[in-house]
């Protein structure tokens, strides 16, 4: 029996809505890619610190099972920390896989007629 086609997914950063269509849509997505994870890694980050600071004030001084509220606190908010790290590496490496792309590419890409974006992003070549 075939499956029927549930129709456009969306992505959460519109893979599948061809990011790999064409060379200005790649950069285009790692680009998104990048600013969406440079985001998350923000957010995190500030969560992080202000749960730190929170967590520190529950039950200030009074030390439970051997650990003390600052102990506790750091428990609970360096992983999320971590978290927000781990985004800000991932962001790096999606700007390396762009210049990558470019450096490796770009020599094909302007035998083929490619100026980059001197004439403006709605008048880019694509190529692919």
């Amino acid at each position: 029996m075939p499956h029927a086609n549930p129709g456009p997914r969306s992505g959460f950063l519109g893979v599948d809505q061809g990011a790999l269509q064409d060379n200005v849509t790649f950069l285009e997505w790692c680009e998104g890619a990048r600013r969406v994870l440079h985001t998350g890694a923000l957010e995190l980050g500030i969560f992080a610190s202000e749960a730190d600071a929170r967590f520190r004030k529950v039950s200030r001084g009074l030390v439970i099972a051997n650990m003390s509220s600052v102990y506790r606190a750091h428990q609970v908010s360096k992983p999320i920390a971590q978290a927000a790290e781990a985004l800000v590496a991932a962001s790096r490496y999606i700007i390396t896989a762009s210049n990558r792309y470019q450096a490796v590419y770009l020599p094909e890409l302007e035998a083929a007629g490619w100026r980059g974006n001197t004439s403006g992003p709605s008048h880019g070549f694509r190529a692919m």
